[in-house]
C-alpha cells in the first residue's frame, strides 16, 4: 500500500468542489492511498481514501446488464440478458461476407463432442472445451494467455449423460466462473486463470453434473444441474454469492416432498425419482426483475403410465425472482412428457410488432411458442416441422396428444415426430430486432417407442425404454415473424441442425452444420451469402467481437453429444474425423 504525506491545507480561490477534485486527482492510483489534513481540512474532510486496483478486462454489473447495446465485446452467454444473440456489429455485412476467411484456429486437444461459446472481453476470448477446460485467448493472434485444466475423476465417464461436453463460462469482476462435470463451481482469476474458490454442490456418482454456461446476475452466479436420465437426479436452479460461493438460494425444479402442491401432479409419489434438471442456461429481464429459467423432461423418459399426471414443472419455462429463487408463474409445454422432449430451451426476451412482452421458446416437442412475460399466457404456437404426437391445442396452448403416439409396454408407437431431439435440440435460437424475426435451427425426424418397467438404481440410465428407434435425418434453419409466428422463410440441409445461431446488423445470420459447414446466410431471405468447412462437425454456437477495430467471428467446433447424435455422427466419421477447438474469422486483408 502506498501512502501520501498528510499536507496542510492551502486556500484557494478555487470553488470548494475544483478543490476537491483537484485533491482526488493528486491522489496516486498505484493501490489505496490516504491524504489527512493537519488542520482546517478542505470541504470539512479529515480523511480523503481512494483505491484503484488494476484489473484487466473487468466487467461490472453494468456492463452485464447494457450487454445487448455493447457492439464490441460479448459478455453473456445470449449476449444480452434477453438472450437474442444479436450484435450490433456490421463491418462483416451481406455486400463483403464472401472476404471473410481463417484468421486462426485453436486445438482443444480433445475430442469429445464441443458445446460452448467464446465469451469476448475487451479482445480477449474465454472458451471451455471438453473435459471443463478453460482458455484465455487473446482475439486477434489466437495466442493462449491462460488455461485452466480441471483433474476430473478417473470413474467420472460411466455417469456422464451426453459426453465431457461444457457449454461455456461466464465473467463478471476481475473473475470467470465455470460449472463442472463433477458438480462443482469454480471461480478462476480472469488475469492468470488462478483458482479462487472451488465449491462443491452436488454428487456425481449419482449420475448429477453441471454442463450449462453460469449466468451472472446481481451478483450471483446463477447454475442448473443437468442427469435426470441418469439416475433421476432432482432438477434444481442454484444461486451463488459470486464473492466466496456461498449459495444464496436453490429451487427444485420438482417436488422434493410431499406437502409441495406440485406432488399432486405426479401420481403415486412418482416425483421422488421425477428428474426435471435445468441443464441449459437461463435469460434475465432487468425491468421486471425476473429471471427466466427451463426445466427438462420427467423420468422415466418413456414411461409416462408410472407418473400420470402433468409432472410440474417438468418440459416448463419459469419465471423465476433472482433475489430468492421464488417461483412467480411457468408455463408448461409439454404435460406428462412421453417423448424426452424436455423444455430446457432459452426463453428469448423480445418487445413484439404488437408492443408485447414476451417470451420466444423453440421447443423439442416440434413448436415455436410466444408467452406473455408478465402472465405466462400463450399468443400463438406454430409447428418448426413435421408434428404427429399432438392431435390439437386447447386452452393456452395445451397440447392435447395423439393416442396413437404414446408409447407402452404391449405397444410400439411408430413415426413419433418430432424425434426427441427436437423440433429444436438444445443449440440455441436468435432474433433480429432489425427483422423482427426469430431464426431456428431446426431438425425434421422422427422416431419408434416401446415402454418397459424400469425401477430406478442410483446413477444408472432411468429411460424405461425398450425400443428407441431413429429415423432419418435432415434439418436447417428457419425463419418465422416473431410477433405472428408466421414462416417468412426456410433453407433445408440433409443434416440436422446442430449448431447455435447468431444474428448482427450486417444484416447475416450465423450457423454451423453437422457435416463442419459454417455458413452466412441472408437474414431476410436465407440466401447462403458464404460459407466455410472447418473440417469436422460443429455442435457449438457463433459468437463475433472487435479488436483494434476489427470485427472477428468465432465458432466452437467438434461433433458428438448425447441423444442419439453417436448414431448421426458414425454415419459421418466414414469421411470425417473427430477433433475439437475454435476458429475464429475476419476479413480478407
Amino acid at each position: 500500500m502506498s501512502r501520501m504525506t498528510p499536507v496542510r491545507a492551502r486556500r484557494s480561490k478555487l470553488p470548494r468542489m475544483s478543490f476537491a477534485i483537484a485533491a482526488a486527482v493528486a491522489i496516486s492510483a498505484t493501490a489505496v492511498t490516504h491524504v489527512q489534513a493537519a488542520d482546517d481540512p478542505p470541504l470539512g474532510i479529515d480523511t480523503l481514501e481512494a483505491g484503484f486496483k488494476w484489473t484487466p478486462n473487468y466487467v461490472s454489473d453494468d456492463m452485464l446488464i447494457n450487454a445487448d447495446k455493447d457492439a464490441n465485446n460479448w459478455l453473456n452467454y445470449g449476449k444480452g440478458y434477453n438472450g437474442q444473440r444479436f450484435s450490433q456489429l456490421s463491418q462483416i455485412n451481406q455486400a463483403n461476407v464472401k472476404k471473410l476467411a481463417p484468421k486462426w484456429n485453436l486445438s482443444f486437444g480433445v475430442t469429445e463432442a464441443q458445446d460452448s461459446q467464446a465469451i469476448a472481453v475487451n479482445g480477449t476470448l474465454y472458451v471451455t472445451s471438453s473435459q471443463d477446460k478453460v482458455f484465455a485467448v487473446d482475439g486477434a493472434t489466437g495466442r493462449v494467455k491462460w488455461k485452466y485444466e480441471r483433474s476430473l475423476p478417473g470413474d467420472l465417464g460411466p455417469h456422464l449423460c451426453c459426453e465431457a461436453v461444457n457449454r461455456g463460462v461466464a465473467i463478471y469482476k476481475d473473475r470467470v466462473y465455470l460449472a463442472t462435470l463433477d458438480t462443482h463451481v469454480v471461480a478462476l482469476n480472469n488475469a492468470n486463470g488462478k483458482v479462487v474458490f472451488d465449491v462443491k454442490l452436488g454428487d456425481y456418482s449419482t449420475g448429477e453434473m453441471f454442463t450449462a454456461a453460469p449466468l451472472i446476475v446481481k451478483g450471483n452466479v446463477i447454475v442448473g444441474n443437468s442427469g435426470s436420465d441418469v439416475g433421476g437426479n432432482a432438477g434444481r436452479i442454484i444461486a451463488l454469492d459470486a464473492n466466496d460461493g456461498k449459495v444464496v438460494w436453490q429451487t427444485y425444479t420438482r417436488p422434493t416432498r410431499a406437502d409441495d402442491p406440485a406432488a399432486k401432479t405426479w401420481a403415486n409419489g412418482s416425483w421422488k425419482t421425477g428428474g426435471v434438471t435445468a441443464w441449459l442456461t437461463g435469460t434475465y429481464d432487468a425491468k421486471s426483475d425476473t429471471l427466466f429459467w427451463g426445466a427438462g423432461n420427467p423420468t422415466p423418459d418413456f414411461d409416462p403410465s408410472v407418473r400420470k399426471g402433468d409432472n410440474l414443472y417438468s418440459d416448463s419455462t419459469l419465471a423465476l425472482d433472482p433475489d430468492t429463487g421464488k417461483i412467480k408463474n411457468y408455463f408448461q409445454y409439454t404435460p406428462n412428457d412421453s417423448w424426452d422432449y424436455d423444455g430446457n430451451n432459452e426463453a428469448i426476451l423480445i418487445t413484439d410488432a404488437k408492443d408485447r412482452k414476451v417470451w420466444l421458446h423453440a421447443d423439442r416437442n416440434g413448436h415455436l411458442y410466444s408467452i406473455d412475460q408478465a402472465t405466462a399466457k400463450c399468443n400463438w404456437v406454430v409447428p418448426i416441422a413435421r408434428v404427429n404426437w399432438v392431435k390439437s391445442f386447447g386452452e393456452n396452448c395445451r397440447p392435447i396428444p395423439n393416442p396413437d403416439k404414446i408409447p407402452g409396454y404391449d405397444k410400439e408407437a411408430k413415426d413419433i415426430a418430432p424425434i426427441l431431439d427436437g423440433g429444436k435440440e438444445w443449440h440455441p435460437a436468435a432474433y433480429s430486432p432489425l427483422t423482427k424475426m426469430v431464426y431456428v435451427p431446426f431438425i425434421d425426424s422422427s422416431m419408434d417407442i416401446q415402454a418397459r418397467k424400469q425401477q430406478l438404481k442410483s446413477g444408472q440410465w432411468f429411460l424405461a425404454s425398450k425400443v428407441l428407434r431413429a429415423h432419418p435425418y435432415s434439418g436447417g434453419v428457419k425463419a418465422f415473424d416473431a410477433t405472428t409466428g408466421e414462416l417468412i422463410w426456410t433453407r433445408p440441409q440433409s443434416t440436422p441442425a446442430t449448431s447455435g445461431l447468431m444474428t448482427t446488423a450486417g444484416g447475416l445470420v450465423f450457423a454451423g452444420d453437422a457435416e463442419g459447414d459454417f455458413h452466412a446466410l441472408n437474414d431476410r431471405t436465407g440466401e447462403t451469402l458464404w460459407h466455410f468447412n472447418v473440417g469436422t462437425g460443429i455442435h457449438g454456437n457463433p459468437t463475433t467481437f472487435t479488436v483494434d477495430g476489427k470485427q472477428y467471428v468465432a465458432i466452437v467446433y467438434g461433433p458428438g453429444g448425447g441423444s442419439l447424435w453417436p448414431l448421426v455422427y458414425d454415419q459421418l466419421f466414414k469421411h470425417q474425423s473427430r477433433g475439437g477447438g475454435m476458429m475464429v474469422f475476419g476479413l480478407a486483408d
